[in-house]
């Protein structure tokens, strides 16, 4: 398999005009996921979550998703439309056409692979863009959902994390992308912030619906006009600000209530 850092070196720049956003979840689907009905809560979030996608305007008319998953069948490219059960004929679909089919959980939890499938997803629509005229104006915004710890084949603990971290953080500081990793119920905190130091969110369990409507504010401030020229830094800060801001508001709301 292609080296982390051979995968993430074929980004190319993001240059400043167009086209698209691409957005691409890497998702855990090991066993795990299946104890106390996790999956299914997933499954029904991901499908209610393209609507509060579309109401942004920048994604409805310019985004493009993908769906990876790791752990059952190890690592998988997921038709994002729920046309095809195998490989899909695009791994990107323009978000209008998000419906994946309910996705399953087993196995053991090979997120390394899972990130690095979705760094190779990345790298080759990018070039297709580019190679059709359409460079884009928008990091591509990567986001990692697991509830547990990276593991090897015998799903035995594994730190292969820590060779990949060092690359994210190079791509991010080179405008190249943005990161953020969700971690439910079982994720291992210090794998999240070694992944993301600056955006990675442990939420025990919280549901499934918050940690979408934590992915669209996000997604609403990577895309907002300011955000061109920020670093990764200053932009995970703002929606951490934002995040905060809401999840303030929301607590007010349901001790008034």
């Amino acid at each position: 398999m292609t080296q982390p850092q051979d995968v993430l070196a074929m980004l190319p720049e993001v240059q400043a005009v167009s086209s698209r956003v691409l957005i691409t979840l890497v998702v855990d689907t090991s066993y795990s996921m299946s104890q106390s009905g996790r999956i299914s809560e997933l499954n029904r979030e991901l499908l209610g979550w393209r609507e509060d996608l579309l109401s942004n305007d920048v994604v409805r008319r310019q985004g493009e998703i993908a769906l990876v998953t790791f752990g059952k069948d190890h690592v998988r490219t997921v038709d994002p439309t729920g046309r095809t059960s195998g490989q899909p004929a695009e791994a990107y679909v323009p978000v209008a056409a998000f419906a994946p089919r309910p996705l399953e959980a087993g196995g053991v939890t090979p997120l390394v692979d899972g990130l690095q499938h979705a760094f190779e997803l990345i790298a080759a629509r990018r070039n297709q863009l580019r190679a059709s005229g359409r460079n884009m104006a928008y990091r591509p915004l990567v986001y990692l959902i697991t509830d547990g710890v990276p593991t090897d084949a015998e799903g035995l603990p594994s730190d292969n994390w820590r060779d990949i971290a060092p690359v994210i953080r190079q791509q991010e500081d080179g405008k190249h992308l943005l990161f953020f990793a969700f971690g439910v119920d079982g994720a291992d905190e210090d794998v999240l912030r070694g992944l993301a130091p600056n955006s990675a969110h442990s939420l025990g369990r919280v549901p499934f619906s918050r940690v979408m409507q934590m992915m669209s504010t996000s997604i609403d401030k990577s895309v907002s006009a300011a955000a061109h020229d920020e670093s990764a830094a200053v932009l995970h800060r703002q929606v951490n600000e934002q995040l905060d801001k809401e999840e303030r508001m929301r607590r007010f709301l349901e001790e008034s209530g």
